[in-house]
């Protein structure tokens, strides 16, 4: 397994409110993490960090009793912890009141990734140079476009778009989305905050998927993403599935 990941303020925010972490686990597993914060300057600095922070802790300290099948219950307490932890945190501290942040969450192991997620953060399955969609938006304007009411060209630009109807630390309690789908040699997963896919188009973000070396990525999708105006603070996170190795003789 191999991961790369950068965060970046960007060009027009005054900090970077997004976090992520990676890393990998024992049997050759990997997990890694993207978190965009929100409720202002300080708040969505803290609720991301610590929801990262409390997820890595979790990882750490539990991943030794997620036992084959227990990938998903595994995922959503983990999920459960930071939620705790942000909303208290949000309860005890007047100046951090209202903060929450997004999360996209993917543990990877025995040829499946298990995927958990609340927000807009996204998860990508990049397989035969082509991006897959594994999330889906927890947003008011998805919830248009699922309805009918707009069409996902009039929800690119919809000013409405910043409205997150789930996400971790607003409520005591959480209710993320799990997927799971089976990842192949030679697969990439692509984490990312919405900085990133607000400000470039998914054939943009194939096209440097397919060109860049692994190492680089993260560096290219940000620069795409600050070149297209870098509205927002910007964070993309790949794994990469290592072919596997064939020896003769």
């Amino acid at each position: 397994m191999k991961l790369a990941g950068k965060t970046d303020m960007g060009r027009v925010r005054r900090e970077n409110q997004d976090d992520f972490r990676a890393g990998e686990l024992p049997g050759g597993a990997a997990w890694g993490l993207v978190c965009d914060g929100m409720g202002g300057a300080q708040g969505g600095r803290e609720a991301s960090r610590g929801a990262c922070d409390v997820i890595e802790r979790y990882f750490q300290e539990q991943y030794h009793r997620c036992l084959p099948g227990g990938e998903k219950a595994f995922l959503e307490e983990s999920f459960e912890s930071a939620n705790r932890y942000v909303f208290q945190k949000a309860a005890q501290e007047e100046s951090l009141a209202g903060m929450g942040t997004t999360a996209v969450c993917v543990l990877v192991r025995s040829g499946r990734v298990h995927l958990c997620h609340a927000g807009d953060s996204r998860g990508y399955l990049f397989h035969d140079g082509h991006l897959v969609q594994l999330t889906h938006d927890h947003s008011y304007v998805q919830e248009l476009v699922d309805c009918g009411t707009i069409t996902q060209q009039e929800a690119e630009h919809h000013p409405q778009k910043n409205i997150i109807t789930r996400a971790l630390g607003v409520d005591y309690r959480v209710s993320p989305d799990y997927t799971s789908v089976v990842v192949l040699p030679g697969d990439m997963l692509l984490l990312c905050s919405d900085g990133l896919t607000n400000a470039v188009p998914v054939a943009k973000m194939e096209q440097i998927l397919k060109s860049a070396p692994f190492y680089d990525l993260p560096d290219r999708l940000v620069e795409a993403a600050n070149a297209n105006g870098g509205q927002d603070n910007i964070t993309a996170l790949v794994l990469g599935m290592e072919p596997m190795e064939v020896k003769n003789g």
